[in-house]
């Protein structure tokens, strides 16, 4: 399996973030608020149903890559990820997006850990963390 694939299969259990809301549209979908790495540790909120989109650094090629702790926040639900930058250089960094969206009002945090995903026993690389307040 390539790390790709690794990557991929690494999201399909991960629960996470969702947006702070701006103004929308009657009918049509919230914007999707964007945090990166100088966030961590901040606050957000939304509302339900409303996406955040987390933009962290990555290196594929290593096997590395971001996903949702196992106490992180059952708030937010995880949606896609996609990686982002230079694809065309082996072993290059990349940001991978994570898309989040809330589920239910309440308070939590989100807690995402950079790891390879088929190593159990040890400490994440790097983690990540940020509160998440969602309203109805």
């Amino acid at each position: 399996m390539n790390a790709n694939n690794l990557f991929r299969a690494a999201f399909g259990v991960a629960a996470l973030i969702a947006v702070v809301g701006t103004g929308q549209a009657m009918g049509s979908a919230p914007n999707p608020l964007t945090v990166t790495q100088a966030d961590a540790g901040k606050s957000v909120t939304l509302s339900v149903g409303e996406r955040l989109n987390v933009h962290l650094s990555a290196q594929f090629g290593t096997g590395y890559s971001w996903a949702a702790a196992s106490d992180s926040t059952p708030l937010l639900k995880f949606e896609s990820s996609s990686a982002q930058g230079s694809a065309g250089l082996p072993g290059g960094a990349q940001i991978q997006e994570l898309v989040f969206a809330a589920t239910g009002a309440g308070t939590g945090t989100l807690k995402l850990e950079y790891r390879q995903p088929w190593v159990k026993d040890t400490p994440p690389s790097r983690t990540f963390s940020i509160a998440v307040t969602v309203r109805q």
